[in-house]
């Protein structure tokens, strides 16, 4: 079955929603999904957009207007909200299992096209962007916990940065929320409630989401949209430690949202404000980290005994002794005002600040001993960002848009990390340990002047300010009614500088580098650009080509391992190259999307391992190069009944890749007991699946009647990966199948489905990693004794949940 599935989709591009989830015209409610379809408004330049669209177009905002998705000469994926409900995909983590060129890595960050972001600091951006409304989020944390009243999710995939803020060398994460509609009155209710298989452990694991948006006509010309989110959701996995007094143990994943949005338009004026507040807490979904193999001669063995734990593929059991807890608040407010000419110009404005605060701490270990309790964390950020942006008609020959964007940021941000190795804490604090002072004579052992925090461990405390500014202009150029060649091009101004302290604390051992203030600064001016052009074969076939340099701005090291040492991580570019043909044949019931790419990563910013520290540096240290095709296949071949499968054939590799580091026990590529580190050239990128694929059915009956029952049916296939750069044996997972289905019924504006996501209970780790503890293992002599054992991470998805879905429409 695999082997005919990936035959019929041989090469290339986009998911595209079916006819069945396309937006609806006039701008009602779809009971099915429980969210607002609706026409969509002026954004930049869409006086024409909706032209020559048929019944089975989704409308996206790819190219920031308004347009259809079989016109866009890009590779995008768009899932509309029905889509999301329909697969009971909940939150961005969830939304790979519909869309192949989109992937999760390490503490749920985002890769597309097997490229994502592999330095894991504060201090740099993401590889993979994340806008919301229109505003570019400068930090993932600011992402809203769960997705909630929607229009779609586009995944924009390849170089983004010429119109959405924020450059982003690898791709764009685009959630498009529902606008107020003007003069009608609704309120849309939408209830999860569902239970999670708890492998080896005998307890239930319940979750319940609660969305719910109302739309209030304030005036004529104005409406106001309200929506709440709560949600409680227990893991997979089962906590079996034995805390110490006084500690946290917050486990559980809880969410809490509100959003405000107003919409004022007076003939060709408007004016559109959003706010929100949103909170998260518990560790899960996150932090459910487990072992999976452990050495025979592992330090922790006899704490994984006292936990009664037995590391393996399918154990989803951890301890610990200290505190476990994540707390996020986010929220923000924007203001978008625009007026549209009579001749179709637009003018629009859009300022918006956002902020996060965070408060997290694990115990690093999971286990009931301190090998390695503390790693916190306590961050402030806020950004401000305003962007003026000029449109011509859509309909005119010479079309596009150009502007000014400017970017303000700061980051406060403050780690703990420590650990006593399983040494008593008395022996870690004590004499003869003692750190930058002559023992204390008179006592019988001698006393400490100073004593330690811990028996290892690293402090630091850092501001970090980005300011950027942007010119920036894409423009189309109609040849002849069929061809438009596109031109773009930005230029982008960073300043950003980092003031840290850091080991300003007592450890027997410190790790990262020297005690000590320290700053650092960059400035860099750029310019990415675009060229291509496209060709509208006949009304329902459209070729296109590009190519375009991306870019993701300079960061730095969040640490300085000497106090010489240069921290700044410059700037990254890719060159893109992408070919693609939509199409769609008989009266739209068949659709064929296809594209191929190829992107050259310079500078390619990854972290790396420097031996003489022993600590993780951000650095240049990389080029990658990443090819494939991609193909959605939507068919409609009889009324109610809609199948979409959609494919990513790929091959993402480091072109070169010095100071990778060897794990323990390697003898290849160079590595010995001697030398830690080797070039990782020809190795595949963590995460990357050659093949990749997502298949759906609907099915909805005609009865003839008012309750009109459906059946779904999802599966999702990946290929094997590795997690790791240096493809450490452990760390390699084979191929992968998640199946899902529901089956329901609506009568009138009610909707009520039993579901199943993962339904065979497929347990799969969303990461896995060498054990640190034992990698840096040292015997009684103080002598590197490392051992290979391995850790793994797991998500809500990673085991069987079974639920049953309300909806209703007043």
């Amino acid at each position: 079955m695999r082997s005919a599935f990936a035959s019929l989709l041989l090469s290339a591009t986009t998911f595209y929603a079916p006819a069945a989830m396309a937006q609806d015209a006039g701008g009602t409610t779809d009971p099915v999904a429980g969210a607002t379809s609706q026409t969509p408004q002026p954004t930049e330049g869409n006086a024409a957009a909706g032209a020559e669209t048929g019944p089975g177009d989704i409308i996206v905002t790819a190219q920031r207007r308004s347009e259809s998705l079989q016109r866009v000469p890009v590779s995008v994926t768009a899932l509309s909200a029905e889509t999301l409900a329909s697969r009971n995909l909940n939150d961005l983590t969830q939304v790979s299992r519909a869309a192949p060129t989109l992937q999760i890595g390490v503490d749920n960050t985002f890769a597309v096209r097997g490229v994502g972001t592999l330095a894991f600091a504060g201090t740099v951006d993401s590889s993979v962007a994340l806008a919301i409304d229109e505003v570019n989020l400068g930090r993932p944390i600011l992402n809203s916990p769960l997705l909630n009243d929607l229009e779609r999710v586009e995944v924009l995939n390849g170089p983004q940065g010429l119109l959405f803020g924020k450059n982003a060398s690898a791709g764009l994460l685009n959630i498009i929320t529902a606008r107020p509609v003007l003069g009608e009155y609704s309120s849309t209710t939408s209830i999860e409630a569902a239970n999670r298989s708890t492998p080896g452990a005998d307890r239930t694991a319940p979750s319940i989401i609660a969305r719910e948006a109302i739309n209030i006509p304030v005036s004529e010309n104005s409406a106001l949209r309200i929506t709440g989110l709560y949600s409680y959701q227990e893991p997979g996995t089962t906590y079996v430690g034995r805390p110490n007094a006084g500690t946290r143990h917050d486990l559980n994943l809880r969410t809490y949202s509100l959003k405000g949005k107003y919409l004022v338009r007076a003939g060709d004026f408007e004016v559109y404000a959003i706010g929100d507040y949103n909170e998260n807490h518990g560790i899960a979904a996150i932090f459910d980290n487990t072992y999976r193999q452990i050495d025979p001669a592992s330090i922790s063995l006899g704490a994984l005994a006292a936990e009664g734990i037995t590391p393996s593929t399918e154990n989803l059991k951890f301890g610990g002794d200290a505190d476990q807890f994540r707390d996020i608040k986010t929220g923000g407010a924007q203001a978008r005002v625009g007026y549209t000419f009579g001749s179709g110009f637009e003018v629009s404005n859009l300022f918006a600040w956002r902020f996060y605060d965070q408060d997290q701490s694990l115990d690093s270990d999971y286990l009931s001993q301190n090998a390695f309790n503390q790693n916190a964390t306590q961050s402030q950020y806020d950004q401000y960002s305003n962007e003026f942006r000029v449109a011509l008609p859509a309909g005119n020959r010479l079309s596009g848009q150009a502007g000014l964007y400017y970017f303000k940021s700061t980051l406060d941000a403050a780690r703990q990390l420590g650990g006593n190795n399983y040494l008593p804490a008395f022996v870690a604090a004590g004499y003869p340990f003692c750190v930058g002072a002559t023992a204390v004579p008179g006592a019988n052992p001698p006393t400490c002047a100073v004593n330690n925090v811990a028996q290892i461990g690293s402090d630091a405390i850092y501001r970090l300010n980005t300011e950027s500014y942007a010119a920036f202009g894409q423009l189309t150029f109609d040849l002849t009614d069929a061809l438009k060649v596109i031109a773009g091009g930005r230029v982008t101004h960073d300043d950003i500088d980092l003031r840290l302290s850091q080991n300003q604390r007592n450890y027997f051992s410190a790790l990262g580098g020297p005690r000590g203030s320290f700053t650092s600064q960059y400035d860099n001016t750029d310019f990415s650009w675009k060229l291509g052009a496209q060709y509208q074969a006949t009304p329902t076939i459209m070729a296109y080509g590009f190519y375009g340099r991306g870019y993701k701005g300079p960061g730095f090291n969040d640490g300085f391992p000497t106090a010489t040492a240069d921290v700044i991580v410059r700037e990254e570019h890719s060159n893109t190259a992408e070919i693609g043909v939509k199409s769609s044949f008989l009266d739209r019931r068949v659709t064929v999307n296809l594209s191929a790419f190829h992107t050259k990563f310079d500078n390619f910013q990854v972290q790396s391992f420097n031996a003489t520290t022993v600590s993780f540096q951000v650095q240049n240290a990389a080029k990658v190069t990443s090819k494939g095709i991609e193909a959605t296949v939507i068919l409609a071949p009889i009324p109610g009944l809609t199948l979409t499968g959609s494919a990513s054939a790929l091959r993402s590799r480091f072109d070169e890749f010095q100071g990778a580091q060897c794990y323990p026990t390697q003898t290849t590529l160079g590595c010995s007991a001697n030398v830690s580190t080797f070039n990782a050239a020809g190795l595949t990128l963590p995460v990357a699946p050659k093949f990749t694929s997502t298949l759906q059915g609907v099915y909805e009956f005609n009865t003839g009647g008012e309750v009109r029952p459906f059946v779904q049916g999802d599966w999702y296939h990946r290929s094997s990966i590795y997690y790791t750069v240096n493809q450490a044996p452990g760390t390699r997972f084979g191929g992968l199948d998640v199946f899902g289905a529901s089956i329901g019924a609506r009568l009138g504006g009610v909707r009520v489905a039993l579901f199943c996501k993962n339904c065979t209970n497929e347990i799969y780790p969303t990461a896995i990693g060498v054990d640190s503890g034992d990698a840096n293992a040292r015997n009684s002599r103080g002598q590197a004794t490392p051992r290979l054992s391995y850790t793994q991470q797991f998500g809500l998805d990673s085991v069987r949940t079974v639920g049953l879905n309300l909806g209703f429409r007043l």
